[in-house]
Formats: structure tokens, sequence, C-alpha cells
């Protein structure tokens, strides 16, 4: 899974909106949604940020095993 896909599963599981997400990962509510449906690529201090929101690691929010 990526990393919109991953966001969006841990948004809807938080019950957030686009706008709740964005403002605490510090962007836009369209950056948001580009990430989500993987038009845009964040930046690591966005993806940082929304392991610390979502409580996981960073290697979860992008969709890293390690076998």
């Amino acid at each position: 899974m990526e990393f919109g896909k991953i966001l969006r599963a841990k948004r809807e599981n938080a019950r957030m909106t686009q706008e709740d997400v964005a403002q605490r990962l510090g962007v836009n509510k369209q950056q948001v949604s580009h990430y989500e449906t993987g038009y845009k690529i964040p930046p690591m201090r966005v993806v940082i940020a929304a392991a610390d929101l979502f409580r996981c690691s960073v290697d979860e929010m992008i969709g890293r095993e390690i076998s």
C-alpha cells in the first residue's frame, strides 16, 4: 500500500476530515487530497508529521514491511 492509501485509511479510521488532517500536518486540504490520490508525493516532514499524528512509524505510513 502506498502513502496516500494509508493516509486515507488512517484518516477515515480516526474519523477525521481532510481539513482536520491538513491543519495538523501544516498543509492545506487540497494537498491532503493530492497525497491521498497519489497526485503528489509529500515531503518527508509531512510523512513524519502524519506518523506522529496517527501514532505509528514512518515505515508503516509508507507501507514498508521489513522481513
